[in-house]
């Protein structure tokens, strides 16, 4: 499992399925309608822009995004909001779970539910915050040699890590479109960009029982449709 952001590998693993791109774009326009509720100029709505840029590492079709921004003026979507929710596990496991919801207390019912029947509870809000810190996280895949990583370092990279078969660099937020613009122009292909959550601790599930709970957590998730992104402290 991803220590800093199991997202990251969820959202590559969509790529492969149809049906798990389609709920992909799904969440992504939902997270696009709502940044753009602050303003449908990307340049002036950092907020818009980060999620135009997911959508564009996804392959989210223009017309899509258009459309998505376009939705944030309608009615129907004044009550579509973002929502943080912060859960603990076994093994002081944390949990950061980002959704997009028009009934926020349907989706908080439900994601107890699901926390609940795996041994993990909702906690209360902000209070997990010390655990983590907001960074740029992009996931890339492919070739990343030392001159590569020099130059990502030089545009604001902090830690460079291969996780499975993704290379995952981090540094500080604000520098996350200054270390896009660096990796496009060498040609690295992104696979995800964020602002995500990363822990300043990370921790080891030792219990077979307690990795296996975790591990129906991130898919049952990864399946909700209000669900945007998870993180964990969890290392392995």
């Amino acid at each position: 499992m991803s220590g800093h952001s199991k997202w990251s590998q969820i959202k590559h693993k969509k790529g492969v399925s149809d049906q798990k791109r389609g709920q992909l774009f799904s969440k992504i326009s939902r997270l696009i309608t709502v940044a753009a509720k602050d303003g449908d100029d990307p340049s002036a709505n950092a907020r818009l822009q980060d999620a135009i840029e997911q959508a564009r590492v996804a392959n989210v079709p223009k017309e899509n995004i258009e459309r998505a921004i376009k939705r944030a003026r309608e009615k129907e979507s004044a009550a579509l909001n973002e929502m943080i929710i912060q859960a603990t596990g076994p093994q002081s496991i944390a949990l950061i779970i980002k959704a997009i919801t028009d009934n926020k207390n349907r989706t908080i019912n439900e994601i107890k539910g699901t926390l609940s029947e795996n041994g993990f509870k909702v906690a209360n809000e902000g209070s997990l915050d010390w655990l983590f810190e907001k960074k740029a996280v992009i996931a890339v895949s492919g070739q990343f040699n030392e001159d590569l990583e020099l130059g990502a370092i030089e545009n604001g990279a902090d830690d460079i890590k291969k996780e499975d078969e993704l290379i995952i660099i981090t540094g500080k937020s604000g520098l996350l479109h200054q270390l896009q613009n660096f990796l496009k122009s060498k040609g690295v292909h992104i696979e995800s960009a964020e602002i995500g959550y990363v822990p300043k601790d990370k921790i080891t599930v030792s219990d077979d029982k307690v990795a296996a709970a975790l591990d129906k957590v991130y898919e049952s998730l990864d399946n909700h449709n209000d669900v945007d992104s998870v993180y964990t402290n969890t290392s392995n």
